[in-house]
């Protein structure tokens, strides 16, 4: 084996790492921290795909630990976040329910367990991609606005939905060098929007990519 190989495994494995540590800020309550590792996860499972590629080292075993990281980082850890959230936003008489939160984290493990039989020639993604769920999660608590959890929850579902259901979405890789045209212009859009708002904007440029990427593949056919 090429020690090549090991260098996509590793970065994954660091996903998984970064998705552990944002737990334990979850249950410490440095939701900022939360925020930070999950954008940590994020990059590692953005870029060991690309080392995979470039070196090479593409296999199996990489395609199966990629989706484990991203149980971990974004499956468990948004599921046990809104978990924290319920617990802190529910009436007192319904605290009981917050264990619902996990239903997230169901959703998230059957769709990567869905991703892992489904055709890696497939450009788009079937259903919300997880990472970008769980952005939208741990963003909550920073929308500059109060919003009543019971819409947080309501929009929160719908997403879970949308990262289990057939919808396909519009990919933000880079085909063949270059962006795809949605990826372009939506890139043009929100990162102004981030770089000037920050975290306060992440969760409605999540939710704006799940609305208009449905609608531009709906158009798209």
């Amino acid at each position: 084996m090429r020690f090549s190989s090991f260098i996509p495994n590793t970065l994954t494995l660091l996903n998984a790492f970064s998705g552990c540590m944002a737990l334990l800020s979850v249950v410490g309550q440095d939701y900022k921290m939360t925020l930070t590792w999950v954008l940590i996860g994020v990059f590692f499972d953005s870029i060991d795909g690309l080392f995979a590629r470039g070196l090479k080292v593409t296999s199996e075993i990489g395609k199966q630990l990629d989706s484990l990281s991203d149980v971990i980082s974004f499956g468990v850890v948004p599921g046990f976040f809104l978990n924290q959230y319920l617990s802190d936003n529910l009436p007192y008489d319904y605290v009981f329910l917050s264990p619902l939160g996990f239903l997230v984290t169901l959703a998230a493990v059957y769709r990567l367990a869905r991703f892992n039989i489904t055709p890696s020639s497939q450009l788009d993604f079937e259903g919300m991609p997880t990472p970008a769920f769980a952005l939208f999660v741990v963003g909550i608590p920073y929308i500059p606005i109060k919003v009543n959890y019971e819409i947080i929850l309501f929009i929160t579902a719908l997403l879970a939905l949308l990262m289990v259901s057939k919808q396909m979405l519009p990919s933000q890789k880079f085909v063949r060098g270059k962006p795809k045209a949605f990826a372009l212009v939506f890139a043009l859009i929100v990162i102004p929007v981030l770089l000037f708002y920050k975290a306060e904007a992440l969760s409605a440029v999540i939710l704006s990519y799940g609305f208009f990427g449905a609608i531009y593949m709906r158009i798209k056919g």
